[in-house]
């Protein structure tokens, strides 16, 4: 009874990863090189047209080669990533199995340490931050606060850290607001954690 229970059990699974495939759209078919693919790509996936201002939201960074990053906008902050085309498969932003593609994609299987902090790094700051402002250098706001370029290391246990600042949008608030933050990977290449270390705004009433 219990082999009978495991057969048609499997053969349900079976038929529902059929069914799911069966309505997924054939991503195969579009040109993910291009803008104009990827948008139809999106309004395949979505069934319906995308508005203008989300079309832009479109990033084909030539030092991620085969990955397309989407996102909406929102009139009070922009572009905000929405997930990824990594060769022909999409994925969203909070699929946990998003970064591990993308890195996979890059190299990450074969890469070494040293290697595989560049593609972190690269993977963080022209794909999941790729809306935002990435800061490369100091700027007056700082003042006498500490800063650093983006950068990664590698820790014993074979995990990837990577720590950058970055410039929020303005949104409805005065003054200007930063945020350092830290991306950790695992040896695997998936996201393990994405937090805010430190933060500040030019506005006192937002400290």
């Amino acid at each position: 009874m219990k082999f009978l229970y495991a057969i048609s059990a499997s053969l349900l699974l079976f038929v529902a990863t059929i069914a799911v495939e069966a309505q997924a759209p054939d991503l195969s078919q579009f040109d993910l090189s291009t803008r104009d693919g990827v948008n139809a790509a999106r309004e395949a996936i979505a069934g319906r047209k995308l508005d203008d201002h989300s079309r832009n939201c479109v990033s084909l960074d030539k030092n991620l080669p085969g990955i397309a990053v989407v996102g909406g906008f929102a009139y009070d902050y922009g572009c905000r990533i929405s997930g990824a085309f990594i060769k022909s498969h999409y994925f969203e932003n909070e699929t946990p199995g998003l970064s591990q593609a993308a890195l996979d994609a890059l190299g990450w299987k074969s890469a070494k340490p040293k290697q595989r902090e560049e593609m972190a790094t690269n993977w963080v700051q022209n794909g999941l931050l790729t809306f935002l402002t990435v800061l490369s250098e100091k700027n007056e706001d700082f003042g006498q606060r500490s800063f650093e370029p983006p950068h990664a290391r590698s820790a014993a246990n074979g995990e990837t850290i990577v720590t950058l600042w970055i410039r929020m949008p303005a949104g409805r608030r005065r003054g200007r607001s930063y945020q350092r933050r830290e991306f950790k990977f695992a040896a695997d290449g998936s996201l393990l954690s994405a937090v805010t270390a430190e933060s500040f705004s030019t506005n006192p009433e937002d400290e």
